[in-house]
């Protein structure tokens, strides 16, 4: 038997990179999968044709994770659809690479709001449906930034740091409902990594140790992980940060 058969999987941020791969990754071991996507309608198809090609059911949407309404719905759809929810992964993020004293308020409003408020909110809209089947599976998604110093992403890792924190407490906060609420740090070769890699290259004078594509692991490298994090295995771990590199 498959390791995720007959559970329902909703995954974030779904249309490439890491996403993507975690999607498929479920598919092939047994889940159904939602894959939600912010604006690249022609890229999520894509996903929805590979994992219905894996004999699975799927639904693609198009939802900001800001904007908790979209998210609700989204959860109601499925619910209704499937009658279900057993995993939720936190993957939908966004980058833009800005030295810290050039960020502005709106930039910064917006990494928190679709990286921290998207996992926040994500989140508690699968809480009721989770809690009524008797548990769940939540997997959020961090990076190394958000635990060492890194030039051009201050925004985007206090979000990161945030969601280690969230993590964490939501851990301890669900535990009595058998949720398992754990959070990868995984370096994996992206659209945003090669943007970052770019934007170290530009500078002047690059942080010693700065990071080249051949630090990154493809993204489907990360997938067993997140299976992992996914199945009955770990019914007993919660609460955890793994962090994957080379």
């Amino acid at each position: 038997m498959a390791r995720l058969d007959g559970k329902v999987a909703i995954i974030t941020g779904a249309s490439r990179g890491i996403g993507r791969a975690v999607a498929l990754a479920f598919a092939a071991e047994g889940a159904d999968i939602a894959i939600v996507g912010m604006t690249d309608e022609v890229a999520l198809a894509g996903v929805e044709k590979e994992i219905a090609a894996l004999g699975r059911r799927v639904i693609a949407s198009l939802a900001d994770v800001s904007q908790r309404a979209e998210i609700d719905r989204l959860v109601g759809h499925i619910a209704e659809e499937w009658g279900r929810l057993d995993i939720l992964a936190n993957n939908a993020g966004i980058i833009r690479l800005t030295k810290l004293e050039d960020i502005s308020e709106e930039q910064w409003d917006r990494t928190i709001a679709v990286h921290l408020k998207g996992t926040f909110s994500c989140t508690q809209a699968v809480l009721a449906a989770m809690k009524s089947q008797g548990g769940g599976k939540i997997i959020n998604v961090a990076a190394p930034s958000a635990m060492r110093g890194s030039s051009g992403v201050a925004d985007y890792a206090a979000a990161k740091g945030g969601i280690i924190a969230f993590t964490r407490n939501a851990a301890s906060e669900f535990s009595p409902y058998n949720f398992q609420v754990n959070c990868i740090s995984p370096v994996a070769q992206t659209r945003m990594t090669d943007a970052l890699v770019a934007f170290r290259q530009q500078q002047s004078n690059p942080p010693s140790g700065s990071l080249t594509r051949g630090g990154f692991v493809e993204p489907e490298a990360t997938t067993p992980t997140f299976v992992f994090f996914a199945s009955r295995e770990l019914d007993l771990i919660t609460g955890q940060i793994l962090a994957l590199h080379r």
